[in-house]
């Protein structure tokens, strides 16, 4: 049984790489015909930056929706913008406090994700409302933090990272995002902790009786959610230069988007991050042709909904493989 289940996953992630990557190709052919320069190394490793930005908050909302029971974690912006306001006021434009101010971004993050967690693992309410409500929360902490006009500065060596190239097609900040692709891949390979959270999201009861402690998975999960949304701020700070309260919330629906354009199955337990890295390029080529096209910042918002709703139709109408 183990091993027909297995057969399906690998012939659905077979086809998903095939499709991904014809869609790529699809809209490089469409982004040319649009506009030339779509396809010059500048435009190109400008793409490829914002999609870094939008590939780091989609790392943890990826393990949130393969921990199954309805996860996703509406928070990821808030805790994106606290980090950044946090590492803004901190560096405070001194390169010393590069490495303390990434720590402490982290370690808010940490505790934030816990809070999450307990919330929802705990005292068992709705991870739609539990991540909510805290997303709340983290705008009023922002807003009592800076009295809404956050002051610093970016050190100057996390603005080199975050805005020069290591080739003229290839951004320093995706050599990052690469770096923790490949982490994140050895992480969900190779360890007990990625097993136990696929078998988790498959079904909670049977991973439960089979000896996952799944309450365990579950908080590890989140809180692991919060460690790389503050990351993802980390480096929004860096490339922004300029912040302002609540920046991080527009990536929320483009990450959730991008892990369903992976092929994470919203159900839980089925799911892997190279497929997000996929969506968030994907996502970040659309909008680059909608910026292209004239389209304001509600209109990109707009087709971000269309593209996520569509998505979502697809997956309901598809087969499932618990079947």
């Amino acid at each position: 049984m183990n091993r027909q289940i297995n057969n399906k996953i690998n012939k659905l992630a077979s086809k998903q790489a095939i499709v991904l990557t014809v869609v790529v190709t699809v809209l490089l052919i469409m982004g040319s015909m649009i506009n030339r320069r779509f396809l010059m190394p500048m435009n190109l490793a400008n793409i490829l930056t914002r999609a870094a930005l939008l590939g780091f908050i989609a790392i943890g909302q990826t393990l949130v929706v393969i921990s199954g029971n309805n996860g996703l974690d509406l928070s990821a912006g808030g805790m994106m913008s606290l980090s950044a306001i946090l590492v803004y006021t901190v560096m405070n434009g001194r390169d010393a406090w590069f490495l303390p101010s990434l720590l402490i971004a982290l370690s808010t993050g940490a505790v934030f994700g816990m809070f999450n967690a307990i919330g929802i693992v705990y005292a068992k309410i709705p991870a739609l409302v539990m991540t909510l409500a805290m997303s709340n929360l983290l705008t009023s902490v922002q807003q009592l933090f800076t009295g809404g006009n956050p002051t610093g500065a970016p050190a100057p060596l996390a603005v080199r990272i975050a805005t020069t190239k290591a080739l003229p097609f290839l951004p320093w900040l995706t050599v990052v995002w690469i770096a923790v692709v490949i982490l994140m891949y050895l992480f969900m390979s190779r360890t007990s902790y990625s097993r136990q959270l696929y078998a988790t999201g498959s079904n909670q009861n049977a991973a439960f009786f089979a000896g996952v402690k799944v309450n365990k998975i579950r908080v590890l999960t989140y809180t692991l959610s919060g460690i790389l949304n503050a990351f993802a701020g980390f480096w929004l700070c860096a490339y922004n230069g300029v912040l302002y309260v609540n920046a991080g919330i527009s990536y929320v629906m483009p990450s959730v988007a991008a892990v369903v354009i992976g092929g994470t199955s919203l159900a839980g337990g089925r799911g892997n991050y190279p497929g997000t890295v996929a969506g968030a390029i994907i996502l970040t080529m659309i909008n680059s042709q909608l910026v292209m096209l004239d389209t304001g910042e509600a209109g990109r918002f707009i087709m971000n909904g269309i593209v996520l709703l569509a998505l979502l139709a697809v997956y309901t109408r598809g087969p499932s493989i618990r079947q």
